[in-house]
């Protein structure tokens, strides 16, 4: 297995004003700096570090849910220089940013890390965000994936860095030429969180990782049968591998981390999540509420079982974990569950595999 964290890139992930409360000071660079070196002290694989350009509403400005927020880019760079191995994916978004630039950025970041940075292909769905940039109306009726896909083609092309440039036209852009080296030594890190047909079939095609927030064993052996499908109809070998969206709370004493998820959970604000579960409704074409994903709650023994017998029920590849409450002392608090999952045989740590992720 691999096991990912899911950047806390705002205060709260969860709109609740109280969880905000509880949690550090997003801006502060050394709450960052500390989470993540705990992460790669516990054992985790990577960092995946989502981002946006615009608050869904004023209501999540007005708690910290969003707003403020980090930078994929810019924040990804410190990381990779306060650890060794811990693998770092930012955000980048094919509607708003062009793929030369995507491309500049990544090659850099893939240098600054030593070969640790991967790209979360985002196309680009919001319509709040779509406003900022004046495209109201004019994002593709198939999800952006098309465009998207030349984007792809585009920033490989450039990434391989051929002597005579590339010269390409497509419906979305126009590039001929090359980047100013350095320019990646191999292929980043491929991932996306696409949820429908067409989002499936495009990580089928072109990612290394596909993280899901489906909510049981089932969901993912299902998953897994249509990316196979996708990936054979696309004329691949590699299928990617599925990383499991899920919220984690380890404490000491049994039945207290139920207890204080259940009081955190409680404490969403309407009015801030009224308008986001109306942007994942229109995302995701769902009516999941924020909060309705996958949880591993319990003392470090007990989330450890719970993880084993998931693993068991689908051979599941990875989980990206959501801490409600983030801080070094939390992601600490993931080591003893990883060694219980060495232990049972189903993840080894990073440096006896190479740190391959």
């Amino acid at each position: 297995m691999r096991i990912g964290s899911f950047w806390p890139y705002s205060r709260t992930l969860i709109p609740s004003a109280e969880i905000a409360r509880r949690n550090p000071d997003v801006l502060e660079l050394d709450n960052h700096i500390a989470f993540a070196q705990a992460l790669e002290a516990a054992g985790v694989d990577f960092a995946l570090i989502a981002d946006g350009y615009a608050p869904a509403s004023a209501a999540n400005s007005e708690i910290g849910f969003q707003d403020p927020s980090t930078n994929a880019v810019i924040l990804a760079v410190p990381l990779m220089l306060a650890t060794k191995h811990l693998g770092i994916v930012s955000t980048l978004h094919t509607t708003f940013i062009h793929p030369v630039v995507i491309a500049r950025l990544g090659a850099h970041l893939d240098w600054v890390s030593g070969g640790r940075w991967g790209w979360n292909i985002v196309n680009g769905f919001r319509e709040h965000e779509a406003r900022l940039f004046g495209l109201e109306g004019e994002l593709d009726r198939d999800g952006g994936y098309e465009r998207s896909q030349e984007a792809v083609d585009v920033i490989k092309a450039l990434w391989a860095n051929p002597p005579e440039g590339i010269d390409h036209r497509g419906k979305s852009f126009s590039v001929k030429g090359k980047i100013r080296r350095p320019v990646p030594d191999e292929l980043p890190l491929l991932v996306s969180a696409a949820a429908s047909p067409l989002g499936r079939s495009f990580a089928a095609t072109n990612c290394d990782y596909l993280f899901t927030s489906a909510q049981t064993a089932d969901a993912v052996v299902e998953l897994s049968a249509d990316l196979q499908r996708d990936a054979a109809a696309a004329g691949k070998d590699d299928v990617p591998a599925i990383l499991m969206l899920s919220d984690i709370l380890i404490r000491d004493r049994p039945g207290e981390a139920q207890q204080l998820y259940a009081e955190l959970m409680g404490t969403t604000d309407p009015e801030a999540q009224a308008a986001w579960t109306s942007h994942l409704a229109k995302m995701r074409n769902e009516k999941r509420k924020p909060g309705e994903i996958m949880t591993f709650l319990g003392t470090a023994n007990e989330v450890a079982e719970q993880i084993v017998e998931l693993h068991r029920a689908c051979a599941l590849t990875g989980l990206i974990l959501r801490m409600p409450l983030w801080s070094a002392h939390e992601a600490a608090r993931l080591a003893p569950v990883l060694a219980q999952l060495q232990k049972a045989g189903v993840w080894v740590p990073p440096g006896e595999r190479g740190y391959c992720w």
